[in-house]
């Protein structure tokens, strides 16, 4: 289990980092964010490769994310992102404890 969230937060870092940057972008966001939908990208990214509990709760927050005009970058700390992120991984921990107790 320790080492689905360290995967899943280098994932969104890579995703976060493959694309162009910002400022090449005709219709770049607020300086200093991104566009929701690149956030949303690398969280669907990251749902892809979690546990069934993480999963559920990175696409629901990918889904938010598309919706947004911009956000924080995705490795910024306190940003949407890493929110999301934290969330994922307590619920991941949270199915990986109940099932531990079903044993």
């Amino acid at each position: 289990m320790s080492k689905i969230i360290p995967a899943v937060c280098l994932s969104i870092a890579l995703s976060a980092c493959s694309g162009e940057a910002v400022t090449d972008q005709p219709d770049a966001p607020a300086s200093g964010q991104v566009s929701g939908e690149e956030v949303a990208d690398a969280l669907d990214d990251a749902a892809s490769q979690s546990v069934p509990a993480a999963r559920a709760v990175l696409e629901d927050a990918a889904d938010v994310a598309e919706d947004q005009e911009s956000l924080d970058p995705v490795g910024e700390p306190g940003s949407f992102a890493q929110d999301a992120m934290q969330a994922a991984g307590d619920a991941a921990s949270r199915e990986d404890r109940d099932q531990r107790a079903e044993e």
